[in-house]
This record gives structure tokens, sequence and C-alpha cells, in this order.
């Protein structure tokens, strides 16, 4: 058999480059560290590789998102802590006024303490995060959430929105929350309904203060069947056995005027709750066996029932069953001008109304304004007067304002809450991103990482058969016929 001395060099040429190769790939393997350095090498590992780094580099992102997101809400956190120490100090202040000994100038003394307050509450409604974007306005970051127009009158411009942040592959977590929600939006009164004293001018005469009240049956309350607006009337008229003496009864009154689509009219209204007169009829006739023509004795701080007694006088036609379940009561004495008809009432006659103090009640609603309820405060404190009526209507303005204060320090304690709760999510999410971490790790490191000893095994051999190699091309390049040619 004939080789040409072309094929011999090609095959001996061939033959070197290859082992060479070989090797320079082993000598880039174990400088790298990798088995993998191209897909030509393992084609599934290297899909694999690249859907793992691909997870890998998200993981590393979504770490960087909780650390900021964590950051943000533990910003927003301590400002809602401070927000909450300011509304303690706030109704510590309205307690403290309510002290029946302080003067005029003393009460305008706590005013001071407040307008320094209401700047502080600004202040933290306000709150930036530090690098220019608001904690408390919806979406919108770049936009200052709250504006004073006057002392206590102030708008929200942001919105309900809330900014979240990617924290994981299906997670994302809210990093802000509307200030609207949190300033302006508590419950009023006692978070059920809402009791204040007549407002309409010349406002009312007495000494009667209104308490919070309560829910007795949640149930019958909340049925949606029942009216939840009432009026509190009380008539104070002459004791013609004791001149000067007032004899003060009152009613319940319906006043709600739409049913509850806020559309049907009802037709209880402005009617009597205890034996269904009409008020709208003009002046109701006396009662038989009563001084006055009010169906129900006052006894000062004695329980407001709304629901009908055994003692209730029966109206015309009867009034059926009813229970609204919640009661109140009053204290001080209602009506302090004495009806100048009283003491010519008969049993069957017609009595003048004498002077009439009311009470509204009406359903709580979502739009107790912190700085509304400062400002209701400040000017109770400006406006106190040492008289019987002066100091009732300060006291019935002061329970407003420590029933919005607790309402609201309620609403602030459960954003603040929620961002706790948040918190712990995120960080709970920063601990599986990092067991994810290191999975991904393990996972690479199974698919690319090089098998050192068996590499410088291969490398060592590849190296030997170079070697090998190079020095048999060198012999056969000497078999030729013209080496022996003189």
């Amino acid at each position: 058999m004939r080789i040409a001395t072309t094929t011999i060099y090609k095959q001996g040429a061939a033959e070197l480059q290859r082992h060479s190769s070989v090797q320079a790939k082993l000598q880039n393997q174990l400088s790298t560290g990798r088995r993998v350095l191209t897909p030509a090498d393992d084609p599934i590992s290297s899909a694999k590789i690249l859907d793992v780094t691909q997870a890998q580099e998200l993981n590393k992102q979504y770490a960087v998102n909780s650390q900021t997101a964590d950051s943000a809400m533990r910003l927003s956190e301590s400002t809602l802590h401070q927000v909450t120490e300011l509304l303690h100090d706030i109704y510590s202040l309205a307690v403290s006024a309510g002290n029946p000994s302080q003067t005029v100038a003393e009460k305008k003394l706590l005013d001071a303490q407040l307008q320094g307050q209401y700047k502080e509450m600004m202040s933290l409604a306000n709150a930036t995060d530090g690098v220019g974007s608001y904690l408390f306005s919806g979406f919108k970051g770049s936009t200052q959430p709250f504006s004073e127009t006057s002392f206590g009158n102030v708008t929200y411009a942001g919105d309900d929105g809330q900014r979240q942040m990617q924290i994981s592959g299906s997670r994302q977590i809210p990093v802000s929350e509307s200030g609207y929600q949190i300033f302006q939006a508590g419950r009023t009164g006692n978070g059920s309904f809402v009791n204040s004293a007549n407002s309409v001018a010349p406002g009312n005469s007495g000494s009667g203060i209104v308490s919070p009240g309560e829910v007795v049956d949640v149930t019958k309350w909340n049925n949606p069947a029942h009216s939840q607006k009432f009026k509190l009337e009380f008539q104070s008229v002459n004791d013609p056995a004791n001149p000067g003496k007032p004899v003060i009864s009152y009613d319940l009154i319906d006043n709600q005027p739409l049913l509850a689509d806020g559309v049907t009219a009802n037709t209880n209204f402005n009617k009597s709750l205890v034996d269904g007169y009409d008020y709208t009829a003009g002046v109701r006739p006396a009662i038989p066996g009563q001084l006055n023509n009010y169906p129900r004795p006052y006894v000062p701080g004695g329980d407001i029932q709304f629901k009908n007694l055994a003692t209730d006088p029966v109206g015309i036609p009867p009034v059926a069953a009813w229970d609204y379940g919640i009661k109140m009561n009053v204290t001080g004495q209602p009506s302090t001008v004495i009806g100048p008809l009283g003491a010519s009432a008969t049993p069957t006659g017609i009595v003048a109304s004498g002077v009439l103090d009311s009470f509204n009640v009406d359903p709580s609603r979502n739009n107790g304004d912190i700085f509304q309820t400062m400002k209701v405060f400040s000017d109770a404190l400006n406006n106190y007067q040492t008289s019987p009526t002066g100091m009732a209507n300060f006291h019935n303005q002061l329970n407003t304002v420590l029933q919005n204060t607790s309402n609201m320090l309620t609403n602030v304690l459960s954003s603040n809450g929620s961002f706790g709760a948040k918190m712990v999510e995120t960080q709970s999410v920063q601990d599986t991103n990092g067991d994810l971490k290191v999975q991904y790790g393990q996972t690479l490191s199974q698919l690319q990482d090089l098998d050192y000893s068996t590499a410088l095994s291969d490398f060592s051999l590849t190296q030997t058969l170079l070697e090998a190699s190079r020095k048999s091309f060198s012999q056969v390049q000497g078999l030729s016929l013209f080496q022996y040619i003189n």
C-alpha cells in the first residue's frame, strides 16, 4: 500500500491540531473552573444554565426590591408611630381641658399648645422618604398630599392608590398608603352613631351634656329597615306646685327623611318614635296625667333607650313594638328657660312647647378628619364661657373631640399595624429569596462547575498524547529516499 507524503503530513498536522485544541479547552476549563464554556460543550446543560442564571438575576433584583420596600415601610411605620404619640398628647390635652376649675385664660393657654401640635401633625402628614417622594400621597409620590386653606381646613391632593413593589415572582407589596384614609377617614362618634348638640342658632339654652351612647344590640341597630337618624328633643315647663322649678320631658323623633335607598321618602319622618305623633301637624296635645306634653320624663344621667317602654303613653293609633338597639344618657338640665304657659296646662288642653333643647343622633361616617377635629377643639377652647349653657356647649364639643380623636387613634394604629404585617411578610420573602439564592447557586454548580480531578487527569493525558504526536510526526518526516541521495 502506497501512502503519499502529503497524506502523512496532513494526518500528522490534524492530530497535532486536535490534541492542541483539546488541551487548550481543558486549560480554559481549569482556569475558569467551569465545565460548560459554550453551548456546544453540553447543549442541554447550557440551556438549563441560561434559565437558572436568569432566575438567579431576577432573585437578586427581588432581594434589592425587598430591602427597598422594607426601608420605605419602616420609615412610614416610624412616622405613624409619631402620629400615634401626637394623638395621645391631643387626647390628654382634651381630658385636661375638661377640668372645670380652669379659667378662660388657661383654656387659651391650652389652645396655644394645641396650635403647636397642629403644625406638627401637618408636618408628619406631609413627610417624605428623604429622596423627595411623599409617604402618604397614594400613587402621587411627587405631590404634596395635604395643603391648608385655613386653620383646620385641609385638603388632600393625593389619591387612594398604593405604590407597590415586586418582591417575588408572585408578590407585589404596597409600600405607601393613602393619606386621606389615615388622616381624614376615621370613624366619627362612637363608631356606630354620633350624638351632637343642636347647632341651629340660637342653639341649646340649657346645660344638658349628651353621652357618646352605645349600641346594645348590633343586629337591631344595623337592621336595614330601621332609621339611623334621630332627634332627642327636650321640653321644659313650669311646675305649678313648685314655682321656678322646671319639669323636663323628652321625645325621640325620627329624623331620617329618606329610606336606605336614598330616594324613597320615609313616612315616619318627623314622627315620635314613642307614640307616633306627627310633629308636622303642629304643637302636640297635652298628655293626660302629665303637666307637659312630651311623652317621657327626663331623669338626669338615666338611660335614654331607643325602644318602647312599658311606661310609654299609648299612641293613637298605637305604635307597633320597636327597638333600635341603642341607648345614651344626658346629664345637666336641658332647656333651663321655662315655658311660660306650662302652669296653665290641662289634661286635655294644648300647652305651649316652652324652650326646646335637642340633640341629633346620626350614623357614624368614615370622614373623621384629624385637622378638623383639632379645629373644633381650638374653637371650643377659644369660645369657652363659664355660664352653665356655655360650659355645657364646651363639654359637648369636648366629647366630640375625645370620641373622634380616639377613633382616629384606632385608625392610625390599624394603618401602622398593616405596615408591621407587611414588614413581617417582606422579611419572610427576603428569607425565601436567600434560600433561593443558595439553591440557584447549587444548581448552577452542578450544571457548570468543573470536576478538577477528572479535568487534571484529562489534561495530563492530552499533554502526553500531544507530545507523542509531535515526536512521531517528526520521525515520520524523516522517512524519505531523498535523505539517502548523495
